[in-house]
């Protein structure tokens, strides 16, 4: 759909509620060693699309007066947010300066239906492809190159009202002060407080934030930690060599392929059959493997046959194939859980583990999908958890956190699959109410496809708005008697690689 059918009409920059709040921070906002490991350019974002109910007078849906007073009085449980980001002088760690700068709330016009949107979908539904932009323009702007970073606003809103008065919020939130958890904690906490406020109700949140990091500076370590971090040798970062800080990745002029991202959808008898053939039918197997560990091996597994199909066409041995790096699985872990880190309630930083793994080209090929689910579901399970504290506490104690590096550092042509289905998404973000009280659940929560989304290898897996959906229908009917709720995956590919999975008979059958 053509970006131009929207327009920005306004730009707010809003503060605390009570300018106060700002003042009991240090300034500059020390971040911690599970943010500074975040890329300087990446923000976390998505797109929250609401259906007008008929009852609503379009007055009277998303006001935009009562949604600037609730970013304010968020602002007083998240203060930090109103500054910007900046690197250390002396560490070159991120940090948060020119606190109060203000946060962004853009106000937009689509001139298109929701109805119109969903119509143009073959399955009817109002799906990420068919907004304006690939939803790239129902967000905020924000400039990603590294130069621009000090002068975006961390955290941003644009509310787009479509012509149908149905409405969209674009949120933004830089990735190196939260990661998925934080980010869906800070928009639940907003709509929190505007219910309260349209029910004239004082804006307290029940349960407020957690907004320091862990192991936030080497210097808060205790003295005995201190002295231990930086001898333990991580697994999973390493110090770049002084003399290799200056070294410049050489400049191409190769042509790359198109990278399109599909929205694949999987129904509840979709993935039930997908987690029985990623499970061993030998009886005495003990492995059970989650959902995500079957739907994350099935990708990993038919992405990759197409991608050596390929490099077939191009005419490379099969020697040259099992050579190519295309057999890195990554994913994230939120280790928040009291049996991980056990993070304080409403933790809002980084709080992200990335395992990875690496099947063989024999068990990619010619297996079956339950060997790699199980190596899949072993990588995940075998975490140490405190392996992974002791690495982030030997980054927070490095003195110049420029040359801290990852060893296994994600390339297009692998695969990365992000659970978001954890987050619950669709779950506590309701802002409106319908004449018989009901809350209005959005009809699509999903980040663009655009941007850092559009990355060649990148697979999101997020939920539908068939929970909220069944619950208003079949309010009472148990639980147990449900498949499990649909997911969406927004799958991003190098644009030779479709045509392949395409024609591929065992990823289509699992499709809806």
């Amino acid at each position: 759909m053509a970006s131009d059918q929207v327009r920005v009409t306004t730009r707010h920059t809003l503060h605390c509620a009570n300018e106060a709040t700002v003042d009991t921070l240090e300034s500059p906002f020390c971040l911690g060693p599970m943010d500074y490991i975040v890329p300087s350019t990446l923000p976390i974002e998505a797109i929250f699309v609401y259906k007008k109910p008929l009852s609503s007078p379009p007055d009277k849906f998303f006001v935009v007066d009562r949604l600037k007073q609730a970013i304010s009085h968020l602002l007083d449980y998240y203060p930090h947010l109103t500054g910007r980001l900046q690197q250390n002088p002396t560490t070159h760690a991120p940090e948060i300066c020119h606190l109060g700068a203000g946060v962004d709330l853009w106000e937009a016009c689509c001139s298109v239906t929701l109805r119109s949107i969903a119509a143009s979908s073959l399955s009817g539904r109002i799906i990420t492809p068919k907004l304006p932009g690939d939803g790239d323009t129902l967000l905020p702007i924000f400039h990603a190159t590294v130069g621009s970073i000090s002068h975006n606003a961390i955290f941003a809103i644009q509310l787009t009202r479509f012509a149908c008065g149905g409405v969209s919020l674009g949120i933004r939130i830089h990735h190196q002060v939260c990661d998925a958890q934080g980010f869906f904690q800070v928009v639940r906490d907003l709509a929190e407080i505007y219910r309260q406020l349209r029910d004239s109700s004082p804006p307290t949140l029940v349960y407020p934030p957690e907004i320091r990091s862990h192991f936030r500076s080497s210097g808060k370590l205790s003295p005995k930690t201190e002295n231990q971090a930086p001898a333990f040798k991580p697994p999973d970062f390493y110090l770049q060599s002084e003399d290799d800080e200056d070294v410049l990745e050489e400049s191409t002029d190769e042509v790359t392929a198109e990278v399109t991202a599909r929205v694949l959808r999987f129904s509840g008898a979709d993935l039930l059959a997908l987690k029985e053939a990623a499970t061993n039918p030998d009886p005495w197997s003990n492995t059970r493997v989650s959902t995500f560990e079957a739907l994350s091996a099935y990708l990993y597994q038919r992405v990759y046959q197409a991608k050596v199909q390929l490099l077939e066409s191009y005419g490379m041995s099969a020697q040259e194939l099992q050579c190519q790096p295309l057999r890195k699985f990554l994913t994230a872990m939120d280790m928040r859980d009291p049996d991980r880190l056990n993070l304080p309630p409403h933790y809002l930083p980084n709080a992200v583990y990335c395992p990875s793994t690496q099947s063989s080209h024999e068990h990619l090929m010619g297996r079956e999908l339950y060997h790699v689910a199980y190596n899949i579901h072993d990588t995940i399970r075998s975490v140490d958890v405190m392996d992974v504290k002791q690495q982030f506490q030997w980054i927070a104690a490095q003195p110049d956190q420029s040359r801290v590096k990852p060893t296994d550092e994600f390339t297009e042509g692998n695969l990365i699959v992000s659970q978001w289905t954890r987050e619950n998404t669709y779950v506590g973000v309701d802002f409106e109410v319908r004449r018989n009280g009901r809350p209005v659940s959005p009809s699509l929560v999903s980040p663009p496809l655009s941007g850092p989304y559009l990355m060649d290898g990148l697979a999101m897996v997020i939920s539908t708005d068939e929970k909220a959906v069944t619950d208003r229908v079949n309010s009472d009917r148990p639980a147990g008697s449900r498949n499990p709720y649909a997911l969406d995956v927004n799958l991003a590919l190098n644009d030779e690689i479709w045509p392949f999975l395409d024609r591929d008979i065992n990823f289509l059958k699992y499709i809806s």
